[in-house]
């Protein structure tokens, strides 16, 4: 069986005319090694990108099939599965005539077979591909729903609306995680199908890689024990959460992700849990002032699914005081967690002046972004912005580097939310 525990971090104190407070929240979900039955609902989509690209080179498609069938190997026997052939439209590669099959050794084997004859030949519609893998979750009620998509290129043949559409179809319904393998596609659009769907977006560099992905995406799903957690958050009256941010292992924005529950609640879609670590950042406004010298509740995080008791309970607390020494401490967890976001957030915007070929905006969010990677020793943010950034050795002066390889910075776009806490380290 599994257990949570909760843990929210916070300063404890507030300046005495302070309205807003923030917390990070950590969550921890352990099998516990008590006896009980484990969910083995499990259906798995894999999504095939076989637009004409994935045959430049020919060695894509060849690893797009090992990658499909190493998918296919990892299934959890009896989780119910499909393939889909992505390409201007989706097609049923297994079963071929559509719907879920069982994950028996039979079926498994006459699915490699059908991946292993998929051909590469036509467009891009990314949309069409999650609203196809919908509809195959729709026959598969309760348990975990997830979906691997690959892509190698821009989603071109469907107009964004209907992209954005299919997006908001399929949320809920299933999570997706999402990858981008050789150098066409773009990071904004695998991003949002991971915002969107509830999972993570990664760049393969190497198509010879795929398979050893698919396996662990897949392992990763089937080893999940909750198929359907949210943070359900109270507030006191008029208050209100106006920030909510996943901040481990990845930046993810939950805040347009709320659902009312009662007028002081609302819950924080989280997807599926298995044994893991995340950590979320919230801040909660508008909150009255209080003298009270006993530590006032600002909010009250609870982990539920569906009409269960809640699995684990944290408040968020703190005083109202005019002492300057308490009201600018702040927690370590929680600060840190604010950086990763400013982190990602000047990041982001660097990456996208710098697809403008705007280098003095891209500057000014670039170098706060290099201080902070190395206040958190984030050794791969700080690779990264070694990769755009370099420093006169003559002037000391940081500039942009000349000829950065407009593929990096989609690279960039995905990696960028990805954060790893680590021991700080001295700036140059």
């Amino acid at each position: 069986m599994i257990s949570f525990t909760v843990q929210a971090d916070s300063g404890g104190f507030l300046a005495r005319d302070t309205t807003d407070a923030h917390a990070l929240v950590t969550v921890r979900a352990r099998e516990d090694g008590t006896p009980g039955h484990r969910n083995t609902d499990y259906a798995e989509v894999i999504i095939v990108d076989c637009s004409g690209s994935m045959m430049a080179p020919p060695t894509k498609i060849y690893a797009a099939r090992r990658a499909a069938c190493a998918a296919v190997d990892a299934l959890r026997p009896g989780a119910r599965f499909a393939v889909i052939r992505g390409t201007s439209t989706a097609q049923p590669v297994y079963p071929p005539g559509g719907g879920l099959a069982p994950a028996t050794a039979e079926h498994q084997a006459e699915a490699k077979r059908h991946i292993n004859r998929i051909d590469a030949a036509g467009g891009t519609a990314i949309g069409r591909w999650l609203l196809a893998a919908r509809d195959l979750f729709a026959a598969h009620t309760g348990g975990f729903r997830h979906a691997i998509l690959l892509t190698d290129g821009k989603n071109e043949h469907e107009t964004p609306a209907a992209f954005q559409a299919a997006l908001a179809a399929c949320q809920g319904r299933f999570q997706c995680d999402s990858r981008g393998v050789g150098r066409g596609w773009v990071a904004a659009e695998l991003n949002a199908v991971s915002d969107a769907l509830l999972g993570s977006a990664r760049d393969i560099a190497d198509p010879a890689d795929l398979a050893a992905d698919f396996q662990k995406m897949t392992d990763t799903a089937m080893a999940r024990l909750q198929p359907e957690i949210a943070l359900r958050v109270w507030v006191p009256k008029n208050a209100q959460v106006s920030s909510f941010k996943q901040v481990t292992p990845a930046i993810s924005d939950l805040l347009g992700r709320a659902r009312p529950v009662s007028a002081l609640e609302c819950d924080f879609p989280t997807g599926a849990w298995g044994a893991e670590q995340r950590s979320y950042h919230i801040t909660v406004s508008g909150l009255r002032p209080r003298t009270s010298p006993d530590p006032c509740r600002l909010a009250r995080i609870s982990l539920v699914s569906g009409e269960q008791p809640p699995f684990g309970q944290a408040d968020i607390t703190a005083v109202w005081t005019p002492d300057p020494a308490l009201y600018t401490q702040r927690s370590r967890l929680e600060e840190q967690g604010h950086k990763m976001i400013r982190l990602e957030r000047a990041f982001t915007e660097g990456i996208d002046a710098l697809r403008r070929d705007d280098g003095p905006t891209a500057l000014t969010y670039l170098l706060p972004a290099r201080s902070l990677a190395y206040d958190l020793g984030d050794a791969e943010k700080i690779e990264m912005l070694d990769r755009v950034l370099r420093t006169d050795p003559a002037t000391g002066e940081v500039r942009i580097r000349d000829g950065v390889d407009p593929h990096d910075l989609e690279v960039f776009g995905v990696r960028s939310r990805f954060t790893r806490p680590a021991e700080p380290k001295d700036a140059p």
